[in-house]
């Protein structure tokens, strides 16, 4: 720690500083003793008047100013900022929102919770997750009340559920057979619903919401994942599987032979900030076992190609096919 970040010498330096101090100061306090010596070795002081006073010579306002312009000033304590502006955060709030108030800055680097006593704070995105079904639904709140969402599902096509609404339901009232998240939003609404089917949007890696809401959902569904048939999508589809703790299962046509046929595409036809990237041929772990259970995956990789899932929703037969051929830890 520098002489300089003391609080007192800063003020002695201050008075020193004052052009209207024709008097002087006094160093012969501990500080100002260690202060002078510094100033003495530059030339910085000379004595005032009778007494042990000094003022500074251009050099020392000089020597001061270099040494004062490198002291980093104290951290504000937030929570006393907030409350001089007679504010108190709730409980929950925007993570945007939050940065504005604490750092100034919404757009400020998110990091660790900045202070203990804010351990209790719920941050939220506040986004929203959609839901595509045909069957009954309802939701259930915290008291146990249902509120049938079923007219609203018709009317609409979709059940938008905002974030926090989502924390304040204790269950979900559905009666269907199968839970498919889907990776991109075309289709996610062009998908030819089948009744028993419940479609939930979970953009890219973006599964926060898919992940709090199928635990809701009754027990002994269904559940597989609809998307790119990339690396990234097979990635997105074991990386849920592990987070709700269920087998790693794809949704797709029984039938896709055709489809690689005319729509498949080289990964390396496309930029490297696409989000594409090259097949893990070590996923392979059996060969003869992937060329079994999942060909259209196999021939994928051995040719380094991907498939949009946009191009399979009016295929006419679907079904679940089993990663356990990729030797995934489901």
């Amino acid at each position: 720690m520098s002489l300089f970040d003391e609080v007192r010498v800063q003020d002695l330096c201050a008075r020193l500083l004052d052009s209207q101090n024709e008097k002087g100061c006094s160093l012969e306090s501990r500080h100002g003793r260690e202060l002078k010596e510094l100033l003495q070795a530059v030339g910085g002081i000379k004595p005032v008047g009778r007494g042990a006073l000094y003022a500074l010579t251009e050099a020392g306002r000089t020597y001061l100013a270099g040494q004062l312009a490198q002291v980093v000033p104290p951290e504000l304590d937030k929570r006393e900022q907030l409350q001089s502006l007679g504010m108190s955060l709730p409980a929950r709030l925007n993570q945007a929102t939050f940065y504005a108030l604490w750092h100034g800055d919404s757009k400020h680097p998110r990091n660790e919770c900045p202070d203990p006593l804010l351990a209790d704070l719920t941050l939220t995105q506040d986004e929203v997750i959609r839901i595509r079904t045909l069957e009954p639904l309802s939701l259930v709140d915290r008291q146990g009340q249902q509120h049938d969402m079923t007219a609203v599902m018709a009317l609409l096509g979709e059940l938008a559920l905002p974030e926090r609404a989502l924390a304040t339901l204790a269950a979900i009232g559905w009666q269907g057979d199968r839970v498919i998240t889907v990776e991109n939003k075309g289709a996610f609404v062009d998908y030819p619903l089948q009744p028993g089917q419940l479609l939930l949007f979970a953009p890219g890696r973006n599964t926060s919401l898919a992940k709090q809401l199928i635990p809701l959902l009754p027990a002994g569904g269904q559940w597989a994942h609809f998307g790119d048939l990339d690396q990234r999508g097979i990635d997105i589809a074991v990386e849920l599987a592990r987070e709700l703790k269920r087998p790693a299962m794809l949704w797709l046509p029984c039938e896709l032979q055709p489809y690689l046929e005319h729509y498949a595409r080289p990964v390396r036809t496309f930029a490297t900030d696409s989000g594409k990237v090259p097949w893990r041929l070590t996923t392979r772990v059996d060969a003869k076992r992937m060329k079994d259970e999942l060909p259209w995956l196999d021939e994928l990789m051995a040719k380094g190609a991907w498939l949009e899932q946009e191009v399979l929703i009016l295929a006419p037969h679907w079904r679940s096919w089993s990663l356990k051929a990729m030797g995934n830890k489901e």
